[in-house]
């Protein structure tokens, strides 16, 4: 079987993680792994071991761990939401997924900030 993998890149509040649930209710046998909800329960439960400075390498570190158990443990379809907008960091990602066996869409959300702001 072949698995796919989604992964949606873009800026805060553009609507990946919104985009990523209704996918998942659509698409069997999957899951979203999702950095709101890694950066929410860091914030709830460790926030001491927040980095006081720079990049939340504690969410990096879950992700990665997130992302090896779906690849390795389960038969599951991944849907990744991601913030990560380099280049570097898509292509590391798709790479483990790919050397898996997965089948890759990278969705970019770039929504003008003028329909942003009509939105209700």
């Amino acid at each position: 079987m072949k698995w796919v993998v989604v992964i949606t890149v873009g800026t805060t509040h553009f609507g990946k993680a919104t985009f990523a649930k209704k996918l998942e209710q659509q698409l069997p046998n999957s899951v979203v792994i999702d950095c709101n909800n890694r950066a929410e329960f860091i914030n709830a439960h460790y926030k001491a071991l927040l980095p006081k400075q720079g990049a939340n390498t504690i969410k990096n570190v879950l992700t990665r761990a997130l992302i090896d158990y779906a690849i390795n443990e389960t038969d599951l379809h991944v849907i990744q939401c991601n913030a990560n907008r380099t280049q570097r960091g898509r292509l590391d990602l798709l790479e483990r997924f790919h050397q898996k066996g997965f089948i890759s869409v990278l969705i970019h959300f770039e929504i003008p900030d003028g329909i942003l702001r009509e939105s209700p």
